[in-house]
């Protein structure tokens, strides 16, 4: 897990110079960045694998939930990530779309119908107050962060929450490099028919609480990002909210 939110941190960081320093739409990045990703894992998981990469197509529901997997949670968690980036930058995107946490507690306590525990509403204080300091810097008179960059982080968030509860049971089923790849294959095909409408721009380049830290310090080294201290204090809100949230699970 620890591996897992640092690489996604780092490759923010990668996304961020990309978009910004080779003017690389952040369509053809989630385009590239999934269908080749997906087919990769497939294929390696083809070879390796005691299941066939086919058996999920096999039952009816799972051909469903596989669909609402790539085409709502996959795609606008990758597509919104790399938008918020493109209108701000990595660590802002990366603190905005880990509200998901926050959600995913909204959503379980209007399934199992309870009002949530102090600590689940302690931690969406915290994480509330959080944002509006990244998008403010303070100055609560207007937002210091770009609508789009807001819109695209928080629909990230509410994508990835998505992302994380749908697959769970088909992952206990088939396991995660099935379904993680027919994901990425199924939300990189649902961008296919739409790239006639984002020419390709940019030189040609490798398309390529831990995972906001790691962008924040990356952020720092790579491009020498300065933070102010209203929006280190708001991330650093989130990224506490996140991880009290996680020891409670």
């Amino acid at each position: 897990c620890a591996l897992g939110a640092l690489c996604w941190g780092a490759s923010g960081i990668a996304g961020q110079y990309l978009l910004v320093n080779r003017d690389i739409s952040p369509e053809w990045l989630t385009f590239c960045r999934l269908l080749s990703a997906g087919v990769l894992l497939l294929f390696i998981f083809s070879l390796t694998g005691q299941t066939g990469i086919w058996s999920i197509w096999q039952n009816k529901k799972d051909r469903i939930r596989i669909l609402v997997f790539g085409m709502l949670g996959m795609i606008w968690t990758q597509y919104g990530y790399f938008a918020a980036i493109k209108y701000s930058n990595a660590p802002t995107a990366t603190v905005l779309e880990y509200l998901m946490p926050i959600l995913i507690i909204f959503w379980y306590c209007l399934s199992e119908r309870r009002l949530p525990h102090l600590v689940e509403v302690f931690c969406t204080v915290f994480a509330f107050v959080g944002t509006v300091l990244i998008a403010t810097h303070g100055n609560f008179g207007s937002l210091a962060l770009s609508e789009k960059a807001l819109f695209w982080g928080l629909l990230a968030a509410a994508a990835c929450a998505l992302y994380t509860v749908e697959p769970v049971g088909m992952i206990k089923r088939y396991g995660a490099p099935i379904v993680v790849g027919w994901g990425m294959v199924i939300a990189g095909l649902s961008f296919l028919p739409f790239m006639g409408l984002f020419p390709f721009t940019g030189a040609a380049s490798i398309i390529a609480a831990l995972e906001p830290l790691s962008s924040i310090l990356l952020a720092f080294a790579v491009f020498g990002q300065d933070f102010g201290s209203f929006e280190l204090l708001g991330m650093a809100l989130i990224i506490a909210a996140v991880g009290v949230v996680s020891v409670h699970q």
